[in-house]
């Protein structure tokens, strides 16, 4: 265990899923120095911080693989009435239902909102991985927002295979090491001037003018942004209760309380009311029964969580994650398009629900078509759209999905 001080802050990095590493480091703001630093195996061992934060908050960097950051324009004030319209605003673009989506306001400038995107069952899981933990969280941002900025430059750091890309104050993405060049490269199509700074040891063979930076512990780099960023995407119904507003919800209930004891003491007497309470611990120690014959896992949650976590397993039975499909999808089919360095995207779209990847293509000729759907691997269909000639090059649309 480490010294405690108010001036050392915890910041821990969650993952994606339960099962995926977490990262966390502690950081002296006074001595500007690493006190201590890990790798959880999991979200479950999480448990194990709780000690070591003094009872302090802790600072949570969210995985923006989980987080769409994009912008809408702001046709005047940001009202009341606007934040509520702005996810029908997007509604056209968003593969999700918005109702089943949480949008937060990073900020507003020269004119346009800009926003994080997040799925409520991501929120909540994290939130009861916390809770879980009895970690008391005040401040969600998404990662690559807490990267160094600078005008005109984009900044990166690479965190074991995942590139983190920050591309200005409120945008960025990360990239699994394996479709950087893909990526990269729909982004830069003709633009390869873009600097990027790395503070990793440089990619080889990607888009962009990439430029040497000090190199640091991906941590280290991210807790400092962090430590120093007002950016939080606890809004709304996830918004942290200030301290005084809880004591005085604990005040306010327990009036209610007193009162509700008094009134009943009027017209029942003590082992009436005895009963009832011993009805009522009865019925929630069953409640906890069946709950830990379905999930045999989560035998120490407590009472209260109950509800919200049969809510959450629910969530869950609707399905897996879009965007690992999508990743999956397009890692399967870049080896066919380095096979055709002629055949070019110039959009793409997943649909989510029929698991299908949408491509208008550019190309040479019609053979390159030919030769792409060839090398495209048995496991995916492949379906030709309308194909047209423009100038020199040949233009079609391909609808790439799995068999069966």
């Amino acid at each position: 265990m480490w010294r405690r001080s108010v001036s050392e802050r915890l910041v821990i990095r969650l993952g994606s899923e339960a099962n995926h590493p977490v990262s966390w480091l502690v950081w002296s703001t006074s001595e500007h120095e690493i006190i201590a630093s890990g790798v959880l195996p999991s979200a479950k061992q999480l448990e194990q911080l709780h000690e070591k934060v003094g009872g302090r908050p802790v600072l949570i960097l969210v995985p923006s693989n989980d987080v769409l950051l994009t912008k809408v324009e702001v046709p005047g004030k940001v009202t009341r009435q606007f934040q509520q319209a702005i996810p029908y605003m997007l509604e056209e673009e968003l593969a999700t239902d918005v109702d089943q989506l949480h949008f937060s306001i990073l900020a507003v400038d020269n004119g346009f909102a800009h926003l994080a995107i997040v799925e409520h069952v991501k929120m909540a899981k994290w939130l009861d991985w916390l809770d879980q933990a009895e970690l008391n969280c005040r401040q969600f941002i998404p990662d690559v927002l807490t990267l160094p900025t600078e005008e005109g430059q984009w900044s990166s750091v690479k965190l074991e295979d995942e590139w983190l890309i920050r591309q200005d104050e409120y945008t960025g993405f990360s990239a699994d090491d394996g479709l950087l060049p893909l990526i990269l490269g729909k982004l830069l199509p003709e633009d390869e001037s873009q600097e990027i700074v790395a503070h990793s040891d440089l990619p080889a063979n990607v888009a962009g003018e990439w430029r040497q930076g000090q190199i640091e512990l991906p941590m280290q780099l991210l807790a400092q942004g962090a430590l120093s960023s007002k950016l939080n995407i606890l809004t709304g119904d996830y918004k942290p209760q200030k301290e005084s507003s809880r004591n005085w919800g604990l005040w306010r209930n327990t009036g209610i309380a007193l009162a509700a004891c008094l009134v009943l003491a009027l017209v029942i007497n003590f082992l009436q009311l005895q009963q009832l309470k011993a009805e009522e611990k009865a019925l929630q120690a069953q409640i906890k029964q069946v709950y830990v014959q379905l999930f045999p896992e989560e035998k120490s949650i407590r009472s209260a969580r109950i509800k919200a976590s049969f809510k959450r397993h629910l969530n869950n039975l609707g399905g897996g994650s879009d965007q690992l499909s999508f990743l999956s999808m397009l890692d399967q089919v870049r080896p066919a398009f380095k096979k055709v360095p002629n055949f070019k995207p110039v959009s793409l779209r997943f649909d989510a629900n029929k698991a299908e990847l949408r491509l208008q293509v550019q190309a040479k000729n019609y053979s390159d078509f030919e030769t792409f759907q060839a090398s495209i691997p048995d496991s995916f269909t492949v379906k030709q759209g309308a194909m047209s000639n423009k100038g020199s090059m040949v233009t079609g649309t391909l609808t790439i999905g799995g068999k069966g």
